[in-house]
């Protein structure tokens, strides 16, 4: 599995065991306040929005068992279910959504009936189209993270069938193969984690036969993938997201903290500012630079943040934030109301 999903994994399930009990997906509104938008089943979580507030995110079914599966939710129509990527359902079919554009066009993977993992592009009219036909039992591949505007998805696909190689790839409905980005020089893996309405992606790329280590890149369609920088002291890093003026944020790994980074066209790698914890996760950013993730304190309780600029101190925020829009509105999770 992509190493910074295991990272926000672990995450997750140490903030719900310890703090929550049954968690729900949120939304925040700075002016209208916190909105419990209720569950299908037993937990929930808010993953992504857009600017017409519609989200989506998943629920844990109340049938027991333990995986995933996928919602989306309007004002209109409340919490629905998204169904399984290639149809049906069984004790172990996974729908994960990860993004929303503006036209409600969804992204995400998910483990079908017949065990594959596949990403896949979800539209209100037509349903899933699944965008991965090599398979494997393992989670390491065939995933979508992001999509743009434009219906430009990004994610990692296995390079083969049965195989454990993934690279980053480019989709757009209309394409009848995934693109691939390929890898640095040296590196035998490779994700795409954001995707702006340029077209301009934000990833890692990882070499398990030098370093071991994934390092953060940008891919595009002129230069091809770029190495974005060293990111001192780091063990593991990725960049996670860009918005159209080039800002990009990412996460890293020290071996004795959890932190984010951001950049932007003519700056190099800098810190976001955290709560005096060793663990920061800036995990969104908009098209203004705000950016949302969550930090813990120095008695090491964890809350939902929101950076104003990528230089400004957080302020804690009512919910722990895991997506953002360009009006302002935050989505996440919570403790059950």
């Amino acid at each position: 599995m992509n190493r910074n999903l295991l990272i926000c994994l672990a995450f997750v399930l140490t903030t719900i065991g310890t703090a929550f009990g049954q968690s729900h997906a949120f939304l925040w509104d700075p002016a209208t306040g916190l909105r419990d938008l209720g569950t299908l089943g037993g937990d929930s979580f808010a993953y992504a929005i857009n600017d017409s507030g519609t989200v989506v995110g998943t629920y844990i079914p109340s049938d027991g068992r333990w995986y995933q599966h996928g919602f989306i939710w309007s004002e209109a129509t409340g919490m629905v279910d998204l169904g399984v990527p290639g149809g049906g359902d069984s004790m172990t079919a996974v729908c994960q959504p990860t993004a929303i554009n503006s036209a409600g066009h969804v992204v995400g993977y998910g483990r079908q009936v017949d065990g594959r993992q596949v990403a896949f592009y979800w539209t209100p009219e037509d349903g899933f189209t699944v965008l991965t036909i090599n398979s494997s039992n393992a989670d390491n591949g065939n995933t979508a993270y992001a999509i743009n505007d434009l219906d430009q998805v990004t994610g990692n696909f296995l390079i083969k069938d049965r195989s454990l190689l993934y690279h980053a790839y480019f989709w757009t409905p209309g394409l009848p193969h995934l693109r691939d980005l390929g890898v640095l020089d040296g590196d035998n893996y490779s994700d795409g984690n954001g995707i702006n309405n340029l077209g301009e992606i934000a990833g890692g790329s990882l070499s398990t036969r030098v370093d071991n280590m994934w390092n953060p890149i940008t891919w595009t369609k002129r230069n091809g993938m770029q190495f974005l920088g060293v990111v001192p002291d780091a063990i593991e890093t990725w960049a996670v997201g860009i918005n159209d003026a080039g800002q990009i944020i990412g996460l890293d790994q020290t071996g004795a903290s959890d932190r984010t980074f951001y950049t932007a066209p003519g700056i190099g790698l800098k810190f976001l500012k955290g709560l005096g914890g060793n663990t920061t996760y800036g995990v969104a950013i908009n098209q203004s630079g705000v950016i949302v993730g969550s930090a813990n304190d120095t008695a090491s309780a964890t809350y939902g943040v929101m950076w104003a600029t990528p230089t400004s101190t957080p302020t804690i925020i009512p919910l722990i934030a895991h997506g953002l829009n360009n009006v302002g509105q935050v989505v996440g999770y919570a403790a059950a109301q």
